[in-house]
């Protein structure tokens, strides 16, 4: 288990979408707030926000900020109960390079 798995772990504010590794640094993107939320942040194994324009609105703005700082090559694993959220990232990552 990683750190971020251990801290997605019986969380009530974050529910994880999508896990991206690049050599040996990790990002998670999860869902923020209440399972309806429609709020996304990008966090780094501690918890901690990527970078300070966080919380973003869609998964298209989770992909403009990943775009940003060069995540864009990187394929989206999904992460929680279902992978649609991770594919529809993913797809969104690949449509814009």
């Amino acid at each position: 288990m990683t750190d971020g798995e251990a801290f997605f772990h019986g969380s009530q504010i974050y529910d994880p979408v999508a896990v991206l590794r690049r050599d040996d640094e990790i990002l998670y993107v999860a869902r923020v707030g209440m399972k309806a939320s429609r709020q996304f942040m990008i966090l780094t194994p501690s918890g901690e926000p990527a970078w300070p324009h966080e919380p973003l609105g869609s998964l298209s703005d989770v992909a403009w900020a990943l775009r940003a700082h060069t995540w864009h090559l990187v394929t989206p694993e999904p992460m929680g109960g279902s992978a649609q959220q991770a594919k529809t990232l993913a797809r969104l990552l690949t449509e814009r390079t």
